[in-house]
């Protein structure tokens, strides 16, 4: 095991020494991050202004996440991706710690629901950490296990205890969206690991009937899942928000209304500029934008997709396949949420939606994947 974690592969440079890496992965986060700082401005203007006194608090803040996110990507690019890998045991214990204090006094209730805790002015989310860490030592261990997946008591049944450590403290917070996301993680790592599909169907129809247990148990989840059958039935009730969704994007048509001219955001379409900024966007840009957007979104999970087959060692791999599941997943249901064919679920759309927390988790999760695209030998396309 030591020395699979000790392996190195030389950084990767051009014939000027220049350090290569996936510049149209960078490329398209940068398309992105620009653009959801756009539809944040645009979708919290006079809710800020109204409640905060600060049109651009939402942006402020958003710019801060994004920016802590950054600091902690140029941390890892100055590792190695041996050290990168003794750091994903930590950061998982770390998470656990994290979510359970949500449990504690220390958690912070917002919309009813109590998946944060409170720093000082700032709600840190541990769920949205969760995801990554989850990817983290979900590859580490079973890259340290390569080849060995046919030993399901001793391989793939700690892994996923290795999921089922973060989901319990998940489903405690009610947060139905990230044990979705951390199935589809802990799915497509074993896949990529070389699990039997037949185990993946047999655990795949396992996990569907606990998610189905757990929106039987739940009250609210079986009202959401009644609005989503026939949202107008109760249109200014359960069924409100998306009813106004798809008011705002019958609004934008093709071409769009015009940027900062919607008006389903200003007040009328609830938590706009979060689990609804498709919607505005949809408004404001019409299907283009609709168009462009997921475009971007599909290219974004490509590029990791293209890291993970480049790669040179199984860590790095499952590394860029978990992320590129993970934005790929959040954007599906994000999108699906929307458009009316998933019911709803509070997953932000990524590197659009507000949210700090998601925010400085994506920029690091897109740290690594451009950290290992430079381990990747020249000559391998």
């Amino acid at each position: 095991m030591s020395e699979a974690i000790n392996r190195e592969v030389d950084v990767a440079t051009d014939d000027d020494g220049v350090v290569r890496g996936d510049v149209l992965l960078l490329l398209i986060v940068a398309v992105l991050s620009c653009f959801g700082l756009l539809m944040i401005q645009s979708s919290t203007t006079l809710l800020a202004d109204r409640r905060f006194h600060d049109a651009y608090r939402f942006v402020i803040r958003q710019m801060a996440g994004m920016g802590v996110g950054l600091a902690g990507v140029f941390v890892m690019l100055n590792m190695s991706i041996a050290n990168l890998r003794r750091v994903a045991l930590p950061v998982y214990l770390l998470t656990i710690v994290l979510l359970a204090l949500v449990m504690s006094p220390l958690g912070h209730e917002v919309n009813g629901a109590t998946r944060w805790i409170r720093l000082g002015s700032i709600n840190f989310q541990p769920s949205e950490v969760a995801k990554l860490s989850l990817v983290l030592a979900l590859s580490h261990f079973l890259a340290s296990n390569e080849g060995r997946l046919k030993d399901l008591v001793g391989v793939a049944v700690p892994a996923l205890g290795c999921m089922m450590m973060l989901v319990f403290w998940v489903v405690l917070q009610r947060d139905f969206g990230t044990t979705v996301i951390l199935l589809g993680i802990t799915s497509t790592l074993l896949f990529v690991a070389g699990l039997q599909i037949r185990y993946l169907v047999a655990g795949g129809a396992f996990a569907a009937l606990g998610l189905v247990g757990l929106i039987v148990i739940e009250p609210f989840r079986m009202r959401r899942l009644a609005s989503f059958l026939d949202p107008f039935a109760d249109a200014q009730g359960a069924g409100y928000q998306v009813v106004q969704g798809f008011i705002a994007l019958a609004n934008g048509g093709f071409a769009g209304s015009g940027f900062a001219t919607g008006v389903a955001q200003r007040g009328f379409l609830p938590e706009a500029h979060t689990d609804f900024i498709i919607a505005v966007i949809g408004e404001e840009f019409g299907m283009l934008g609709w168009l462009f957007t997921v475009l971007l979104i599909v290219g974004l999970v490509w590029r990791c997709m293209v890291v993970a087959e480049r790669s040179q060692d199984m860590f790095s791999t499952l590394v860029a396949s978990g992320v590129g599941v993970l934005f790929g997943c959040q954007a599906i249901i994000n999108v699906g949420v929307v458009a009316g064919a998933l019911p709803a679920k509070g997953l932000v759309l990524p590197f659009l939606s507000y949210g700090a927390s998601a925010a400085v988790v994506n920029m690091l999760a897109v740290g690594l994947v451009y950290r290992i695209s430079r381990e990747t030998p020249r000559g391998v396309s």
